[in-house]
Formats: C-alpha cells, sequence, structure tokens
C-alpha cells in the first residue's frame, strides 16, 4: 500500500496508518471505531399509560400520526452493535482503547 488510503477496509489499513503516519491524521478514525460500536435498538413495545425507562442508556421514542397524536410508544436500549466496523474489521474495544492510549 502506498500513501494515506481512502477507505479503510480492514485491520491492516488501521494498523498502516498508525505505523506511517502521524497520529493527528489516524487517532480520529481508530476513536471513530469506538465511538459507532453503540446502537439504539428497540426492545419492547410500551402498553398505554406506561412511562418507560429514561437515563443515559434508555430512552422512549414516541410515533405520532400526522395530526401529531401519540400512537405508539417504544422503549430503546443502547447496545453494543456486534455488526458494527469495529468487530468485522477484527478489532476488540480493549485493542482499539490501547492504540489510543499508548501513544497519548
Amino acid at each position: 500500500m502506498k500513501g494515506f488510503p481512502r477507505h479503510f477496509n480492514s485491520k491492516e489499513d488501521f494498523l498502516y496508518v498508525k505505523e506511517h503516519f502521524p497520529r493527528e491524521m489516524w487517532a480520529l478514525r481508530f476513536q471513530a471505531l469506538l465511538d459507532d460500536r453503540m446502537k439504539w435498538m428497540q426492545v419492547r413495545k410500551l402498553e398505554k399509560g406506561e412511562t418507560g425507562q429514561t437515563d443515559e442508556t434508555h430512552c422512549v421514542v414516541q410515533t405520532k400520526d400526522e395530526n401529531g397524536k401519540v400512537v405508539q410508544e417504544d422503549q430503546y436500549e443502547l447496545r453494543e452493535n456486534h455488526l458494527a466496523k469495529l468487530f468485522r474489521i477484527g478489532f476488540t474495544v480493549n485493542e482499539v482503547e490501547d492504540i489510543l492510549n499508548e501513544t497519548q
């Protein structure tokens, strides 16, 4: 490989830029792997009158009709997405965290 890759499609692409380019050119891409690994996922529909849980990792999403009336409420939870690029290309969370911490 020559030069800075346009697309990072493999673990090797990430490790190549880490080895051959300054930290400011690759650190944001490694951080993006960590940031994109979490996803809001629907866990259940709330029953009428039920409030649901709302905190850092839980939220309630309302679906409204064209008149603005709430027709459905769903409980969502922030979960690790096992299909995230971080996992697809073969990294672990600890590996990426170690890479970001080792050169600071």
